[in-house]
């Protein structure tokens, strides 16, 4: 696997990760109405760290729903605004998600990355 494709897995769970942890101490510390809002912001992220799984298996569709759910989890982490959560947090998680969700698409669009999931592509019959 390539450094590219090996990084771009450790991103996606890490968002993934943070889209566990954020909620559980929005919980914790503001309460169950920021607990939501939260978990609402990083629902995409869930689902991406799962779909990073399917790069061992050098699936080209999990690269591609890969960057799918990378920009959905930006769009979807900025336009889940509640007044549960604190203004400044509500932008930590923002510039955090864009940012996660930008290097995992760019990391999976290099050339590297592209070929060795081409290589899984079985020939057409």
């Amino acid at each position: 696997m390539p450094a590219q494709v090996r990084e771009a897995r450790e991103a996606a769970w890490g968002i993934a990760g943070f889209g566990i942890a954020y909620p559980a101490v929005m919980g914790l510390f503001i309460d169950a109405d920021a607990a939501k809002a939260a978990s609402t912001q990083f629902c995409c992220s869930w689902i991406l760290g799962l779909v990073a799984f399917g790069f061992a298996g050098r699936r080209d569709r999990a690269s591609t729903l890969a960057i799918a759910l990378a920009f959905l989890q930006a769009v979807v982490c900025v336009r889940a605004r509640d007044d549960a959560i604190p203004v400044v947090l509500w932008i930590v998680a923002v510039v955090y998600s864009i940012g996660v969700c930008a290097a995992i698409a760019c990391l999976l669009r290099r050339p590297a990355a592209k070929a060795w999931f081409a290589v899984g592509i079985s020939p057409p019959m």
